[in-house]
Order: structure tokens, then sequence, then C-alpha cells
């Protein structure tokens, strides 16, 4: 969850117990749906289970636009939301002073698997927010590409930039799609972001990690070598923290 102001937005919100009814979480939510009374947009980065998640969707306030990667409104059920839009790669949306633009990542299409097939378009995107002079970039999920995020941060001047960790293991398969904690940071550096916040850890066991801190446990070792601790806000489960004044 993201608050710029007075705007509200959710990431890939996902509140069940299990994604795709098969990866149980291994952690509560940090805040329940429910108590989310105040809602202006949802960021779907791309559609598999455990980010387009369909449960926590029909919870969350119909008030909310909720954005999706091309090809996404084809995966989603009626909600009732006030709006659904669909954001090419390099299109922006604009609404209300809130300017939100898709910008490239690396990660794999489809939803079902066999759908990846018929698919001759990327279902996957991160997402750059400005509002009231802030800028976000929330990176979804992605594997590592310099010329890729070297080129968001010669577009934008960032404030907060928002990368996944996990999973690490096994990590020449993983590598392809997926950050481990020194690739992330290395987006972060190739952004040009001011802070960095690592996301897509601890929630569930992913690939062949070995515990739900193994991401975190080697972020935390590569940023004390580096003395990047002002840098880097590892957030714990819940917890709230103002970032950019």
């Amino acid at each position: 969850m993201i608050q710029i102001g007075d705007k509200v937005f959710l990431t890939d919100p996902i509140f069940t117990s299990t994604a795709g009814m098969i990866s149980k979480r291994r952690i509560e939510p940090g805040i329940s749906a429910l108590s989310i009374d105040r809602l202006n947009y949802i960021l779907i980065s791309h559609i598999h289970f455990d980010h387009l998640n369909y449960g926590s969707l029909s919870l969350l306030p119909k008030t909310a636009a909720l954005l999706l990667p091309t090809g996404g409104i084809e995966y989603t059920p009626e909600f009732g939301f006030s709006e659904y839009r669909e954001i090419n790669k390099w299109e922006t949306f604009e609404a209300d002073g809130v300017r939100i633009t898709a910008v490239p990542v690396k990660h794999f299409n489809g939803r079902y698997g066999f759908d990846i097939a018929w698919l001759d378009y990327n279902t996957y995107t991160g997402y750059i927010i400005e509002y009231r002079g802030k800028t976000i970039f929330f990176a979804g999920d992605t594997g590592y590409d310099p010329e890729i995020f070297k080129n968001i941060g010669s577009k934008f001047v960032i404030d907060v930039a928002i990368i996944p960790i996990a999973p690490v293991e096994p990590r020449d398969f993983m590598r392809r799609v997926h950050t481990d904690p020194k690739e992330a940071l290395q987006i972060f550096e190739d952004c040009k972001a001011k802070i960095m916040v690592p996301i897509h850890h601890r929630t569930f066991v992913q690939g062949m990690d070995s515990s739900l801190m193994y991401a975190q446990d080697q972020l935390n070792q590569l940023i004390s070598e580096r003395h990047i601790e002002d840098r880097v806000g590892i957030l714990d489960i819940g917890e709230q923290r103002v970032f950019v004044p």
C-alpha cells in the first residue's frame, strides 16, 4: 500500500490464505482488506495467481480504478470497480493530478501455463506513479536487464523504488524472471532511485529458498557491506513508514 498525499494505491493485492489454491501463505497480511475504506488505484503488474488474485480484489472498495497490463482485462472478472484500464508499455494514464506510466520489466506471460502459447504481447509491466512532486517506481515481478532499468532511470527522477528480491533459488532458473537481492540492488542503482523498498519475500515459501528470511538475510548482508542502511528501507509485515516527506 502506497499513500501520496490524499491518494492511496494498492499493488498486486493478495489477502487470501493461498495463491492459486496451492501455495499457502506463512504470515498474515499486514492489514485486513475489510479495513481499507479508501482506495484510489489498484495496480496489477501481471496476471499470475499471486498478483492478479480474484479473492482479494472482491474484498476491496469499488471506488478504486483497476489498472492492468496489456491483455489483463481479458483475465479479469467484473468486480464493480469504478474503472478498468489496460496500460500498454510507455503509455500514461492521467486523472486528478495523478500520472501512472507503464514501464517495461522482464518477466513472463500468461496465467495458466498453456495460454503462453497464443499470447503475442507482454502481460506484465512495472509502473511509475507520479503525484504532487513525488515519483514511485513499482517493479512488480522482474528479472534483471541493465538496458531496461537504466532507461527508466534516464526518463524519471525516482524517489522510491519498490523492487522484488525473491525467489532466489534455484538461481540458474530463477534469474531469467526474478531478481535476487544483489540484482535488486543493481536495479536500484540503475534507475537512480533515492530509496529502495524490497518486496516479494517472507509471505510465501518461494522456489527452493530454504526459509522465509533467505532473501532478506542476503539483502541485509549486502546493505551492511555497501554501507547503504540509510537508503534501503526493509519494512516489517504491516509496518508503515514515511520515506518522502
